[in-house]
Order: structure tokens, then C-alpha cells, then sequence
């Protein structure tokens, strides 16, 4: 059958008028039409650092030197001279007892050194007649020399009745008021001392204790400053464990100056980082945890950039993780290139765009 001639012209003018809208809405260079498909991501660079993880553990801010101060013998408390928060110096007077109270003391101590001495003489006269035995003239002695040493005391704690700072410190707390009856030793007021300087005191493992040394350095956080990191070195290290715990305690000594707008209390939660020293004599490769695609504890796949802005999906061994990073036993050369944002989507070989806020290779 024969179609019209008249038949086909609709169908070809509808065809002269959709061509030219086909090819307008194409692209109309080849190289644009590329450009605009490459993924955009942000690149990473290979670092170096430590043959080991820091080793990471919770402890509390205090002076390194705290004491609780009391009086050598009872009375009444006649004045405490400072408060909580305050800061004492050297030699200056803190608190002192009620001068009857210590006068008393030192008046009966005075009075039985007395009479210690005379039956101690009454004995002699009753030995030398023979009326008493060498071991009871022996315990009149005795007798006589412990009323002795209690009036030394007696009288050292009638000029020592008082609380005086031995060094530059702080008031941390004040356990007693003026007027209140307390016994010898019995805590009054506690001391930070300024000069042994501020610690974070916390507990290791036994497997983390043999890793640290004696000024090895360390990060301190403290969780009421989070945006403030202290810089410090171990002081201290048990050589022997807690009974109870079975822990290793160690101190971080900090410079409170180093950050002069944060305040540092005592009792305050911590976080500390320690770098063993040994752990830096040899280096391997770190990346950012966000370049891995996919992986397990042993392997990891990672994309590298080449000079040309295209990615090779490399395998790493994994050493371990510390935190936002990953230690690799494969090693990679210091700069290298990483995609750390954007891997997800990628494939082997494909070119990317970098973006701006990245590190570009």
C-alpha cells in the first residue's frame, strides 16, 4: 500500500521542529560536559609520627603537695585568720588556740614533772634503808623521766599552739570554725603548696606502667575546659602496684601559667595522653580514619591521588588506631596524597576534582 505524499508532511515537520530543541539541549562541548562530572573531595597528607600509640588514661587535677594542718595538742580554736580560696605565704600566721587552754596544759604538765621528781627522791631515801626494792626505785626513775618528756612537749606546744604556712601555698579547705573545741592533730585547715607545682594524678595498667618514663611528655584535658590542652611531663611513677587496684599510679606535672585565663582546681576530672619516649626512636605512616573505605583489623583500603588528580585504591596493613588516625605497618612516604573526603563513592581510577577547603597534592 501507497502512502499519500500529503500523508508523511506532518510527521516531517514535526521532525525539522524537535531536531534543532534536541540539539540545544545537548552539550555543546565534549570537554565541558566532562568537566562538570568529576566528583569533587578533599585530600588528606600522609604523616609521620610515633612507632606506638599514646597511651591514654582518666586522672584528677591536685597540688602536688597537699596537707592537712591540725594543732599538736586539744583546746579551743581562739581565730582562723584565712579562707578557702585564699593564697598564704610563707611563715604567716593561719589559726591559733585559746592561750588558757595551752597555759593549762603546760601547768599540769609542770605540776606532775613535780611530783614525778619527789618520789623519785622519796624512793632514793627508802632504797638506801632498804624499805623498797631496786626494781620499784628502777619504775620511780621511768616515771620521772616520761613526766620529763611530757612537759617538753607540753611546753613546745604552748609556743607552737598556732598554725603558721611552710611555704607559699593556697587554702583549699577550712574544716573547722573559731570556738569549736578540737583534738590534737585533728585537721583545720588544708594547704596546696604553689611551689611543688599542679599534677594530674591518675592509674596505669601494669602493660601501660612499663611503657612510661620519668619525663615523658603528655597532653592534659580537662573535661571542664575541653578546648584547652596542657602540655606536661611524668613526674612521678609507682614502682609498685596498689594493692586494691592493681593499678600503677602516676603523676603529670602542668604549668598552670601556661594557659593564665584558665583557672585549674583541685579535684578536677582529666584526661591524659602520654607519648612513652622510647615509642618515638622510630616513625611509621598515619592517616586519617575518614580515608579508609573498607577494611578489617589487618587490612584497610585507602585511595591515593597521582600527579594527574586520578585515585589508586591502595591496600595498608594496620598497626592500630589512635584516635581520629590510623597507624599503618605499611609504610608511605611523608605528603603523600589521600582522599579523605569523598572515598566512599570513588573507584579505582577515576579523576577527581579537589576541593578548595581540602589539602591540595
Amino acid at each position: 500500500m501507497t502512502k499519500h505524499p500529503l500523508t508523511l508532511r506532518p510527521t516531517l515537520l514535526l521532525l525539522a521542529t524537535l531536531i534543532p530543541v534536541l540539539t540545544a539541549c545537548g552539550p555543546s562541548k565534549p570537554e565541558a560536559a566532562e568537566k562538570q562530572a568529576l566528583r569533587k573531595v578533599e585530600v588528606s597528607l600522609v604523616s609521620k609520627g610515633p612507632d606506638r600509640p599514646a597511651l591514654e588514661a582518666t586522672g584528677v587535677g591536685a597540688y602536688r603537695d597537699e596537707a592537712k594542718l591540725g594543732f599538736k595538742v586539744p583546746g579551743v580554736i581562739e581565730q582562723i585568720a584565712v579562707r578557702e580560696g585564699e593564697t598564704v605565704r610563707k611563715g604567716q600566721r593561719l589559726a591559733w588556740l585559746n592561750k588558757e587552754d595551752v597555759a593549762a596544759a603546760t601547768a599540769q604538765a609542770s605540776a606532775g614533772l613535780d611530783k614525778a621528781r619527789r618520789d623519785l627522791k622519796r624512793g632514793e631515801t627508802l632504797r638506801a634503808q632498804e624499805v623498797i626494792s631496786q626494781v620499784q626505785l628502777d619504775d620511780l626513775r621511768t616515771a620521772e623521766r616520761v613526766a620529763m618528756a611530757a612537759y617538753s612537749q607540753a611546753s613546745y606546744a604552748s609556743q607552737t599552739a598556732e598554725i603558721r604556712a611552710s611555704g607559699d601555698a593556697i587554702v583549699m579547705r577550712r574544716f573547722a570554725q573559731p570556738g569549736e573545741v578540737v583534738g590534737a592533730g585533728q585537721p583545720v585547715l588544708m594547704l596546696g603548696s604553689k611551689s611543688s607545682g599542679f599534677v594530674v594524678k591518675a592509674s596505669l595498667s601494669d602493660r601501660q606502667a612499663v611503657q612510661v618514663h620519668l619525663n615523658d611528655r603528655a597532653t592534659v584535658v580537662f573535661d571542664a575546659q575541653a578546648n584547652v590542652k596542657w602540655t606536661g611531663k611524668v613526674i612521678e611513677l609507682s614502682q609498685s602496684a596498689d594493692p586494691v587496684t592493681g593499678t600503677y599510679g602516676v603523676q603529670v606535672l602542668i604549668n598552670p601559667s601556661e594557659h593564665p585565663e584558665s583557672q585549674v582546681l583541685s579535684g578536677m576530672q582529666a584526661k591524659l595522653t602520654i607519648q612513652a619516649a622510647d615509642s618515638r626512636k622510630e616513625e611509621r605512616s598515619y592517616v586519617p580514619l575518614s580515608a579508609v573505605v573498607e577494611g578489617d583489623s589487618h587490612t584497610a583500603w585507602l585511595f591515593v591521588m597521582k600527579p594527574d588528580h586520578t585515585v589508586v585504591k591502595t591496600p595498608v596493613q594496620v598497626a592500630f588506631v589512635d584516635g581520629n588516625r590510623l597507624g599503618l605497618n605499611t609504610p608511605l612516604a611523608a605528603g603523600t596524597p589521600v582522599v579523605s573526603l569523598g572515598a566512599a563513592y570513588l573507584t579505582d581510577g577515576e579523576a577527581v576534582e579537589v576541593l578548595d577547603k581540602g589539602t591540595k597534592p
